[in-house]
Parts: C-alpha cells; structure tokens; sequence
C-alpha cells in the first residue's frame, strides 16, 4: 500500500466519522430538559432503543475519529517539515474530544439501563444522569473551538487544503466556543440545542475536508521530502 492510498483511507476515515456523528445527532436530537427528571425518564423509556442507538454510533465515531485525528498529524507534522507549529494542537484537541465524546455517552447508556428497572429508579438518579450528560456539552464544545481553530490555521497557512475549509473551520470553533461557554449558565434547553448545532456543522466540516482529501490526497501537493510509508 504506497502513501496515496493510506492517505485516502485517514482522509475516509474522517468521513466515515463523520457521517456516523450525524446520523447520531439527528436520531436523537433534543431530549427533554435535564431538569425535568420525570419526562427524562419516560422520553427514555419511550425511546430506548434510539437512544441507545445514538450513543453507540457516536462512540464509534469518537473510535473512528482517531484514526482520522492520527491522520491529520501525520499530513501536518510533513507540511510544517518538523516544526511542529499546529500539529500537537490538532492532535492532541482531537484525541481530547474523541475521548470526551465517549464518555459524554456514559450517561445515556446508564439512563437506558436504569429504564429498564423501575424499582431503581428516582428521580434524583436520573436529574443526576441527565444533568452529566448536559455539563458534558460545554467541555465538548470548548474542544471543538481548540480542534476546529488549529486545524483552520494549519489550512489558511496553506498546510493542507484549501483556504475557505480553513475559514470553514474557524466558524466551527466560534459556534463550538459559544455553545462551550454558554452551556454553563444558560437553561438546559438552550444548551441541548446549542450543542446540537455545534456537532452538525462539526460534522459537515469533517466530512468537506476529509472528501477533498479523499479526492486530491496531500502527497499529490505536498513538496517531494521523503514518504512516511514504503512503496
């Protein structure tokens, strides 16, 4: 496998994540207000099976969104040739966030598992749950400002693609930094739909760099200066 055809399969890996996360954000897109444990629980039990379909998706995508993430370091650690400017930012933001994503999804999972044992269930236990799952979205949209504006730099530099995805990118991390910030003093309804905004055009991002990337690999541009990969 020469260089090209691994730099096509990171780039696909991205939008495989990609597409992944949205399929997830719009299975379930807004649940009740956290602070409403009694119609929490009964959306839950209600809709058990999609909730626990879209937890699942988006911990997949987090798994596939490494590779991607792993990707990207790679194409910036040869375009910035060892200097290493934004790509420990990148990686390092993207890791966070793949990781934070994951256990974002902890407390819907334990949400499903609690509606099927109404003895155990209280509402203080699922206010609790819920309300984890809603503080969750302010460090996920902060992580998503970081990631978002070192990868736009690294492309408005030139580093990798085409400057609009990098300008892209920085609207991305405005609307994540928005949704980070006011999640901690705004209602939770504000906040579930803040960071539903923020993972669509999250996604939407991924999927335009990593369909660019899949059709024009960077090894094609980038200056001849010795492959990562044996051919």
């Amino acid at each position: 496998m020469n260089e090209r055809s691994w730099e096509r399969a990171g780039a696909a890996s991205g939008l495989v994540a990609a597409v992944l996360l949205l399929v997830s954000l719009l299975l379930n897109p807004l649940s009740p207000p956290s602070d409403e444990p009694v119609r929490t629980y009964f959306y839950v039990t209600e809709n058990r099976p999609t909730v626990l379909l879209a937890a699942l998706l988006s911990t997949v995508a987090a798994v596939i969104f490494l590779w991607f993430v792993g990707h990207l370091r790679h194409l910036l650690q040869r375009a910035e040739g060892g200097a290493e400017a934004f790509s420990p930012v990148v990686f390092g933001a993207g890791v966070s966030l793949a990781t934070m994503t994951m256990l974002s999804m902890l407390p819907a999972t334990a949400l499903v598992s609690l509606s099927r044992n109404v003895e155990t269930a209280s509402q203080a236990m699922v206010f609790v749950l819920a309300e984890l799952h809603r503080l969750s979205l302010g460090g996920l949209g902060l992580l998503v400002a970081l990631f978002a504006a070192a990868a736009g730099a690294a492309v408005v530099r030139g580093e990798l693609l085409a400057p609009w995805l990098g300008w892209f990118g920085f609207g991305v991390g405005l609307i994540g930094l928005i949704a980070g910030v006011t999640s901690f003093y705004m209602p939770s309804v504000f906040v579930s739909v803040a960071g539903l905004v923020t993972g669509i055009v999250f996604a939407l991002w991924i999927g335009a760099a990593s369909v660019l990337m899949v059709y024009r690999p960077e090894v094609d541009r980038a200056p001849a200066a010795g492959t990562a990969f044996a051919h």
